[in-house]
């Protein structure tokens, strides 16, 4: 059956070609302001596209809901939900639930954008399976994403001036590679305490497994201490995180939790760099590390960081360390010096090289701490290239951890 392509104009004509649209069909949205727009109960036996027809003039929503629908993906589009006086910050600006097979891609979600994240509401909620976000931004909201389901992927993307990134909650099977996560704003002043990429278990008696997060580039700047990588349980007893991987990810600031993982089993850390920030505001008061609790079976290899510590409180079992350089630490007046392992900040770098150790070290010369790797928070190529890149080998990136 041939595949067809409409354009729109209107929420109410998107909707309606939605509706109608079979698999391989492209819906185009003419450049303007679409308002709110639902698409719910869509199930084409085949994925259809929905997307900008002018990539230099991207349609604008400012809001998406989609309920009980698959097979859709949605490319090119800007989301951007600047509150009203008075609204709610618990306000979305994308609702997905009940999914399958929905990817965005190259979409821009973004709140006031008036360089002030703390009159911000949320970004996008999703829950279910085979949902993907590749190469796209998140900019000016109270939290980027939160997400819960199987099969998730999170690739190539930027999340900056936010107040909160990712809360993973409830997750089988997840990717969460090649992001930048830049220039925090949090709320300190109402007692926010905000990480990068959050796992937890929502308060439900679910927890996670078979996580990866790789290649991600973390600096909060100059707002105060920001988590990294930050991982609990609700009890850390029967509702247990498992099968975790954080392999080659670079954080760079002055909170404790660089990259922080409890209440889990079977953890491998491995070629990671954490590194002390140059801010001093709020939270900011105790040096970076990788931290431990109550951790069941877990390889710590080849990592930089100022402290590796492991809780007394709540002990880990089963830990194996190998590998590991002790960056100084200002606090402890321990460890490397960091002028002996990292050049001098050249910034602007796209590749972010400036970030990798020196390659006359010892560190670069065993292949420890973190490596810049290509299109990190921006991916090459076409939307399409982007999603055929990364999309069919998606089984693949989860056979092996360890």
């Amino acid at each position: 059956m041939t595949s067809r392509t409409v354009t729109v104009s209107t929420a109410a004509q998107l909707t309606a070609a939605a509706r109608a649209a079979r698999g391989g069909d492209t819906i185009l949205l003419a450049p303007g302001n679409f308002g709110d727009v639902r698409l719910d109960n869509l199930r084409p036996t085949g994925t259809i596209t929905i997307k900008s027809a002018d990539a230099a003039n991207d349609a604008v929503m400012r809001t998406l809901t989609m309920m009980n629908s698959h097979n859709i993906i949605i490319e090119d589009i800007d989301i951007s939900r600047p509150l009203a006086a008075g609204a709610s910050q618990n306000s979305y600006a994308v609702n997905v639930g009940r999914a399958h097979n929905i990817t965005f891609v190259g979409i821009d979600v973004s709140g006031s954008m008036n360089n002030d994240a703390r009159d911000d509401g949320l970004g996008m909620s999703l829950n279910g399976s085979r949902l993907s976000i590749i190469d796209s931004t998140f900019t000016q909201l109270r939290t980027a994403l939160a997400v819960a389901g199987s099969d998730f992927m999170f690739v190539g993307n930027t999340v900056t001036q936010v107040r909160e990134g990712l809360s993973i909650r409830s997750m089988t099977r997840g990717l969460f590679s090649n992001n930048l996560m830049t220039d925090w704003q949090a709320d300190y002043a109402k007692g926010e305490h905000p990480d990068m990429f959050q796992v937890h278990n929502g308060g439900t008696a679910v927890a996670s497994s078979d996580l990866i997060f790789r290649n991600n580039i973390m600096l909060p700047g100059e707002n105060g201490g920001v988590g990294g990588i930050f991982m609990r349980s609700a009890t850390g007893k029967t509702d247990r995180h498992s099968n975790i991987l954080i392999e080659n990810n670079y954080y760079e600031g002055n909170f404790r939790h660089g990259i922080s993982v409890s209440d889990t089993d079977d953890v491998t850390i491995r070629n990671n760099t954490v590194r002390g920030g140059t801010n001093t505001g709020p939270n900011s008061s105790l040096g970076p590390a990788i931290l431990l609790s109550n951790v069941i079976g877990g390889l710590i290899e080849n990592n930089i960081t100022p402290l590796l510590l492991q809780s007394r409180t709540m002990p880990n079992t089963d830990i194996t360390f190998a590998n590991n350089i002790d960056l100084w630490d200002s606090k402890q007046k321990l460890g490397i010096s960091d002028a002996d392992l990292f050049p001098d900040e050249n910034a602007g770098e796209i590749d972010f090289s400036h970030l990798n150790v020196v390659s006359t070290s010892q560190a670069a010369a065993m292949g420890i701490g973190f490596r810049a790797v290509a299109e990190i928070g921006d991916l090459a190529g076409s939307a399409v290239a982007s999603m055929a890149a990364w999309q069919p080998g998606f089984d693949a990136h989860f056979t092996a951890f360890g």
